[in-house]
């Protein structure tokens, strides 16, 4: 009953999710936490 239970995904949906969705994320959160320490640098105290 656990492999019914979850979502079954084709591979062509996987790489759908992958590409639209979940790349860009990834990629919006990484260049939120490079940039968030040189943003606070440059605020002074």
């Amino acid at each position: 009953w656990l492999r019914t239970s979850y979502p079954q995904f084709r591979y062509d949906q996987l790489m759908h999710l992958m590409w639209k969705n979940l790349l860009p994320l990834t990629l919006a959160l990484t260049i939120w936490q490079i940039s968030l320490p040189i943003s606070t640098i440059m605020i002074p105290p």
